[in-house]
């Protein structure tokens, strides 16, 4: 089994993300069905300055919440990582704010098709 570092290539492991029924290995989803169907599991990525800036000059940001208490910005995004598709590690190991909780054991992945950059956790990857 090969190690994962920055720089080397890590696809999603089937028998850690999907049902049997999908090709892999767990008795019920990572997180829904439909994800297990479509063959995606979803990781974060953070906001930029422009991004939270943007959001609080758009009409989502104005008024209250249902408990009357102001709006929060959000701080991260979610981005399907799909299975068959190689990802390109620029963090072997981190650790992030998500969800205003620090979250370790994660992988820090580039995806080319959205240029993002997505936090995943380490033991859904392996190594190419």
């Amino acid at each position: 089994m090969a190690s994962i570092s920055k720089g080397s290539l890590v696809r999603l492991n089937d028998q850690v993300c999907f049902t049997k029924d999908q090709g892999g290995g767990l008795q019920y989803p990572h997180s829904n069905y439909a994800n297990d169907e479509d063959g995606v599991v979803y990781g974060f990525y953070k906001w930029t300055a422009e991004q939270k800036k943007d959001w609080r000059n758009s009409d989502d940001a104005k008024g209250m919440t249902s408990a009357g208490e102001t709006k929060l910005c959000p701080s991260e995004g979610g981005s399907p990582i799909k299975r068959g598709q190689v990802y390109t590690v620029l963090r072997a190991r981190c650790r992030e704010v998500y969800n205003y909780q620090r979250r370790s054991g994660l992988v820090k992945l580039l995806d080319t098709e959205s240029g993002l950059e997505v936090y995943v956790s380490r033991k859904l990857v392996e190594a190419v």
